[in-house]
């Protein structure tokens, strides 16, 4: 595949300059929005650049970080740079990261070309900049390919080899610990899981369990794996093994030695595949002037409920009996309509008043034409931007919703984007305020899919709350990724400004500013097919049941929603 950024020069430049000008192909001249500021004007005429931190409302709306040739207004932070604001392409705030973290070592960044303008969507981090839990063991997957394998103990005492879907550990003879390890993993929250094992072994092997947070005790035994001439396959309950706990799970290599080929090793959990499936409706237009159509369409797909948007205005639903009759025939087709609410970060009580209209119409009803809940989609302008604080982003979503559970008197769920953070705090809120999740994933490929929603299925799963699972089949643009490592002289500069830290990214390399450099490594495009499934419905309706087998196995999958499903392709 051609680099999406490569753009072949007529005299090869120096090293240096060379990664810049294949970056400088897709960000150039960028317009950009509120947390990007691109400066590609006319330069300082001292050389000099001042970088400038000024507080806004809050983290959810941006810290406003710029370029400017002149210093910091009163009450602002700022820093010189010995450059020319004409080399600037881009500042950016960078992501929060937990305290006394490591400096990284490398950051990637990725976005979207839209028009002449680049919109970045994530920038990450390594080592990460915020306390990222390990991740989940996956139901029906191969641990191996979840948190990959190692060889561990003195040097000689245990060789891992791979080779295909084979994993072989021999081991010498010796009483220091040593053989396999598994990357540091967490067991979820669902109820009667066992391993299958397939392996074959001259020795009787222990699979042990420990802690990394440095638990002195020694590892656990779960269970030996029996020595076994030929192929054989075993089933290992993990009922003993604490869920949700970041654990080291190891096999040990026999004290006299031994051979071990370990053919496969996967979590198996009872599946139930649920039958709903949902669509957001975010023009009202669509139903109000084609409801025929919209109910065609949901036979075709098995839809069982559907998210719409209802025009306001200052006394409730604009067109009422409409709205009434759409309710009553999806109701006599055993449909269920939810009233979608969009969050609008901008102006505060708007969501809560307009659940509370919601509420007084539903009184109005019969129940064959009520809505039987809302979901309140999170602002869709900022689903796929980045966001330097998710948890902030969060929190704003959540002090947001804080009036509309009172104000309904129906089931409240979020459409949030897989982005979200899940950890302990908001979690907690997420339950207290919303009696279910719909979770929107910017991927196609099943294995990117599981492992956006899985943290949010685990988050159902022990709260008792149902997490629907949604697919992207709108429009979307393809997405540029550049990967950056540190160094002495680079395109991405990481310079702390007040108490936030700024991404600063040039047009070519520089040196010796204020901060950590890191130069352009490689840059790929991530083609559209891989974030929506927009006219491809046939790839969407293939993909869905061994998908369903998959999550089915947690219990809080509430089945799948569509996001875009009556945008038609040209």
């Amino acid at each position: 595949m051609t680099d999406p950024w490569a753009t072949p020069p007529a005299v090869e430049p120096p090293p240096l300059q060379r990664h810049a000008r294949t970056l400088i192909n897709i960000l150039a001249w960028a317009s950009l929005p509120v947390v990007l500021a691109a400066w590609a004007g006319c330069g300082s005429a001292h050389g000099e650049t001042y970088l400038t931190r000024c507080a806004g409302k809050g983290v959810e709306d941006g810290t406003t970080i710029t370029s400017s040739p002149v210093p910091a207004a009163p009450g602002c932070a700022s820093v010189a740079l010995p450059i020319d604001t004409g080399q600037i392409l881009a500042v950016v705030p960078a992501p929060r990261r937990r305290p006394n973290a490591p400096q990284p070592e490398s950051i990637t960044v990725t976005g979207q070309r839209i028009g002449d303008a680049f919109h970045p969507r994530s920038v990450a981090m390594v080592p990460v900049s915020a306390s990222i839990p390990p991740p989940y063991l996956v139901p029906g997957s191969d641990l191996r390919a979840v948190a990959g394998v190692h060889g561990f103990g003195p040097l000689g005492r245990a060789e891992v080899q791979t080779d295909g879907d084979q994993t072989v550990l021999d081991c010498t003879a010796g009483s220091d610990s040593a053989g396999l390890a598994f990357a540091t993993l967490r067991v979820p929250p669902i109820p009667g899981m066992n391993l299958r094992v397939v392996h074959s072994a001259d020795q009787a092997f222990p699979l042990v369990v420990s802690d990394p947070a440095g638990n002195p005790r020694a590892p656990r035994p779960i269970t030996e794996l029996e020595a076994a001439d030929s192929t054989s396959e075993g089933v290992v309950p993990l009922t003993a093994v604490p869920a949700d706990r970041p654990l080291d799970l190891q096999i040990l290599c026999p004290a006299a030695g031994g051979h071990l080929q370990l053919d496969e090793i996967v979590l198996e959990a009872k599946a139930t595949v649920p039958t709903e499936r949902a669509v957001w409706i975010d023009d009202p237009k669509l139903w109000l002037s084609d409801p025929a159509r919209i109910f065609v369409r949901a036979e075709r797909w098995g839809l069982t409920r559907l998210y719409i948007a209802v025009p306001m205005d200052a006394h409730g639903a604009s067109d009422a009996q409409a709205l009434a009759a759409f309710l009553a025939e999806a109701n006599s087709r055993s449909i269920e309509v939810w009233a979608l609410l969009r969050d609008d970060a901008a102006t505060d009580g708007v969501i809560a008043q307009a659940a509370a209209a919601l509420a007084d119409f539903n009184q109005a009803l019969p129940p064959t034409a009520q809505f039987k809940g809302a979901a309140v989609e999170y602002a869709p302008d900022r689903r796929w931007s980045y966001a330097y604080d998710p948890g902030a982003a969060a929190q704003g979503f959540l002090d947001r919703l804080a009036g509309v559970k009172s104000a309904l008197d129906m089931p409240l769920t979020a459409i949030v984007p897989g982005w979200f953070p899940t950890d302990a705090t908001l979690a907690e809120r997420y339950a207290a305020t919303l009696d279910g999740m719909v979770v929107l994933t910017d991927r196609t490929e099943p294995d990117d899919i599981r492992k956006a929603v899985t943290r949010f299925l685990a988050w159902g799963t022990r709260h008792g709350k149902p997490v629907e699972v949604a697919f992207e089949t709108g429009p979307q643009s393809a997405e540029a990724q550049a990967r950056f490592a540190r160094a002495d002289a680079g395109e991405l500069w990481l310079i702390t400004v007040g108490d936030e830290r700024a991404l600063l990214l040039l047009k070519e390399a520089a040196a010796n500013l204020p901060g950590l450099a890191f130069e352009q490594q490689d840059s790929k495009e991530l083609p559209a097919e891989s974030l929506s499934f927009f006219g491809r419905r046939a790839a969407l309706r293939e993909s869905l049941d061994p998908l369903a087998r998959t999550l089915g196995a947690w219990p809080s999958f509430a089945g799948f929603a569509f996001h875009g499903l009556f945008i038609e392709k040209n």
